[in-house]
């Protein structure tokens, strides 16, 4: 079975008219993504930007007649601005299995390496994470996970106990475990991210080593390692419960932080940690720092 996109190119001022337009003429989803590569890191709250070219596309069932799609569209926009439409034919494929196919093994450190399971692991890995991204966020390939991991691989981690706070799809937690560490507790809000920790655990056969809650309903017993890969702004309003879960002399890793909130991050934990030098990669930054003794 085949499927039909329209994919329209508009500005952000006539992009939710255009969603609505794809609704009503009968589209069975509709996204809208980036038209012109302007990343947008870190909104503020409550709102909603888009870029300054969107394209709006609506899938349609094979049989649906897209033929008056341009003129059904022209109808409903009153106004002279620019905008253009496509309408392309797309074959039936498992996507998921398709996106693996190019999510190519990465390296870490000294031969830490991140391979999906439609793919080998280089001879010379020495440990290997099998990882098949699904719904919750985290793949090693983000520069905010790469820099964590990478922090990761350098550390002797043996007989260390983890916390990893945003656990995503369990990616750092599930990579301390590999890397030596002794048991770890992956927290989050979403009960996907929590069964894919699980999940992904279990594919790389240490699901007896990691633990899952809910953000609501944690431990609160300090850690040696505490991993905190999220955005600044919970970072800086969460950063009390955080410090909490770090040992005296233990380590805590922010992450999911722009080069310019290092600071603004920093002010919110300095008083109880002292921090090395900032990684940087693509204008996102990765904290590490040590707990004072109290």
């Amino acid at each position: 079975m085949t499927w039909q996109q329209a994919v329209i190119t508009t500005d952000p001022e006539n992009a939710p008219l255009f969603e609505t337009l794809l609704e009503q003429m009968g589209a069975l989803s509709i996204t809208m993504t980036d038209g012109s590569d302007q990343p947008i890191y870190e909104p503020p709250l409550d709102t909603t930007p888009l870029w300054q070219q969107v394209l709006v596309t609506g899938l349609f069932e094979e049989q649906h007649d897209l033929s008056q799609a341009k003129q059904l569209l022209s109808k409903g926009i009153n106004n002279s601005h620019d905008w253009t439409l496509q309408v392309e034919q797309l074959k039936e494929q498992v996507w998921e299995r398709v996106w693996l196919e190019h999510f190519t093994p990465i390296k870490f450190g000294h031969e830490f390496w991140v391979c999906s399971t439609e793919h080998q692991a280089p001879d010379s890995a020495k440990t290997v994470m099998w990882l098949d991204p699904g719904l919750a966020f985290g793949t090693g390939t983000h520069p905010t996970t790469a820099l964590c991991l990478e922090w990761l691989s350098h550390q002797d981690l043996v007989q260390k106990n983890i916390i990893d706070f945003g656990c995503g799809s369990g990616i750092l937690a599930i990579a301390a475990l590999l890397m030596g560490a002794n048991n770890a507790i992956g927290i989050d809000i979403d009960p996907q991210a929590l069964k894919a920790t699980i999940d992904n655990a279990t594919k790389n056969q240490i699901q007896q080593k990691i633990q899952v809650y809910d953000a609501s309903d944690y431990p609160n017993t300090p850690e040696d390692v505490v991993i905190a890969n999220i955005l600044a702004e919970p970072l800086i309003s969460l950063a009390p419960q955080i410090m909490a879960l770090v040992k005296p002399d233990g380590q805590l890793i922010l992450s999911g932080i722009l080069s310019t909130q290092i600071n603004q991050v920093k002010q919110a934990y300095q008083a109880d940690f002292d921090f090395d030098d900032a990684q940087i990669k693509d204008d996102w930054a990765c904290l590490s720092a040590t707990k004072r003794q109290q």
